[in-house]
Parts: C-alpha cells; structure tokens; sequence
C-alpha cells in the first residue's frame, strides 16, 4: 500500500488544528511537510508534531 503525504503551506493556527485533530485520531501519514516563511513558527510546531519535514 503506497503512503500518503500531506503538505500545508503556512504553519498557523488551521495548519496546527489539523495536525492536532490527525494526531488525536491516531491518523499518520509518511510524510508530513510545512513550508513557512517564518523560522520560528515551524520550530514550534516541529516541537508539537517532531514528524513534520
């Protein structure tokens, strides 16, 4: 069975909404990718879900 991936572009407050209800449901993907232009917003939701790229 091919792995799905998710992407989000931006890492505010909808982007960690989802992450966290996937994560309440036990939900995984094989890969997980953010992009944001600001550093410090991804350090923190890295912190949250160590799982994102």
């Amino acid at each position: 069975m091919r792995s799905k991936s998710l992407s989000f572009i931006g890492g505010g407050r909808v982007t960690k909404i989802l992450l966290q209800g996937f994560k309440n449901k036990n939900v995984q993907f094989g890969k997980v990718i953010v992009t944001d232009t600001n550093e410090e917003v991804l350090t923190n939701l890295k912190k949250l879900f160590p799982q994102i790229e």
